[in-house]
Order: structure tokens, then sequence, then C-alpha cells
């Protein structure tokens, strides 16, 4: 865990990063199961989910009365290599090789752009999972996460292990992060070439976005520790995977610059 000892920023002509209001984004999430019909699927959470009902379309939390929409549709044949495509760390492995007997799959759909949206919506997932679910594809985001990883990730959310949940990063000649919409803050980006490793500087300054909620400005300077290499923060267009894509950021992106 990165704590704020570790993180520091250096202020030099701040310029505030502005928007007027703040936009909407939907969390979709993708859950192949065993389900026959839905009548099982209904059973099953009702049995097994901890603590969620399932009617018309609502998934509900029986406690906080909290709903999500849930879609429940016929099984997909390009499933597993759309969760192979998206999880290739776990590609091989006997829970995504279950992937390809599942007999329908969940679409799992809320309002997202908080922190708390995004872990009551994995909450919610995990409940699915607890009824039969074989896996978790973040459809707003492209990455895929096993059962067991995605239990972990729901029971350390006040350590911010939702990071892992949601953000991705993409290298190219620049290397840019994916999904910090889904918790309402910036992506980030940097040229390749200005840092030894971009992915891992990315990493840990979207985690201190997540888990400090520091107030950024355009023009402040960030490190990792006090020897690292320093980088100047400028706001930057966010990425456009294209017109009504889950991927893009409407809260905006930093880039990291070497100083």
């Amino acid at each position: 865990m990165i704590t704020r000892n570790l993180i520091r920023l250096y202020v030099g002509c701040p310029t505030k990063f502005m928007r007027m209001s703040k936009p909407e984004v939907e969390i979709v999430l993708c859950i192949p199961g065993p389900w026959s019909d839905r009548s099982e699927l209904v059973e099953r959470i009702v049995k097994d989910s901890g603590g969620y009902i399932f009617a018309g379309m609502v998934l509900m939390n029986i406690e906080t009365q909290e709903g999500f929409e849930l879609q429940f549709e016929s099984p997909d044949e390009r499933m597993l290599v759309a969760f192979e495509a998206a999880g290739p760390h776990w590609t091989g492995t006997p829970e995504m090789e279950r992937i390809a007997s599942h007999k329908s799959v969940v679409y799992l759909i809320s309002k997202g752009g908080s922190i708390e949206a995004a872990h009551s919506i994995m909450e919610a997932a995990n409940g699915l999972l607890k009824s039969g679910g074989l896996a978790v594809k973040v459809e707003s985001t492209g990455l895929a996460h096993p059962p067991a990883d995605w239990d972990e990730q729901c029971k350390y959310n006040y350590l911010f292990k939702s990071h892992s949940s949601y953000v991705v990063y993409i290298t190219s000649e620049q290397v840019y992060s994916c999904g910090m919409h889904n918790f309402g803050l910036q992506d980030a980006i940097v040229d390749s070439s200005e840092s030894e490793n971009p992915s891992e500087l990315l990493r840990a300054f979207t985690y201190y976005l997540l888990s400090e909620s520091p107030e950024i400005y355009s023009g402040q300077t960030f490190s990792v520790d006090a020897s690292a290499p320093v980088y100047r923060i400028v706001a930057h267009p966010s990425i456009n995977y294209g017109e009504g894509s889950l991927f893009n950021n409407p809260f905006g992106t930093w880039k990291l610059q070497a100083c």
C-alpha cells in the first residue's frame, strides 16, 4: 500500500483543472454463470448471495435497499475469447476454462463515477459469484477477474484494492491508464521514454488519486518518493475510444511530464 509519506506533490505555479458539472458514468459488469434459466438464478441468489434478491430487472441488497439493474442473457459462444483477452494473466487456468461451459450470462449495471458506487456494485457482483457466477469482466474497463481475486478485492476495498479491479494500463509510444472514470477520477498518461517503468509510475499516481483524494492542480509536480524522478502534472485530453464507448473518461486525464 502506498501511503501519503511515500508520495510527494511539489507545487509550482498551479492552474486548477476545472469542470463545470459532474458527468455521468455507467459501470457494467459481465458475469457468465451455470444458470440454465432465470428461475434457477433467482433461487441461487436467494440461497447463496449473502443478502440479495432478484426481481424484475433489479438485483437488490436486502439490508441497504440499494438496487442494480441486472440483465439475464443466453450463453454467448464468444465469452471465453472475450475473457481471455481481458484477463491474459489467468488464461489457461481451471477458472478460465470453466467459462467455456457457461449456460447464461448476466450484466450488472449501475451508475458509477464515485468510489462508493464502484465499491457497491463490486459487492453486488460478488454476491452473484457466490451464487454460482464464474468470473467478472469489467465492461467499462476491459479487465477480467477470477472469483477468488474478485472476492479478495472486495474484502480489502477499505485499502482500495478496487484499484486493481477497475484500472488497466495500455502500452505503446505512450502509456495510459483506463478505468479511473469508474471512481469519478481522471486517468493518467506518460510518454514511454520518460520513465524506466511507465506502467508502475502511472500505477502509483492513479492509486494515489484514489486512496488519498488529493486536490490536484495543473502545474504541480509528483514523485513516488524523495529520491525518485520528478514529473510535472498537466491537464491532457482524454483518450477517445469512440463514441459511446464505456472506456471513455469524461473527467479528463493528467499527463506526467519529466522535469
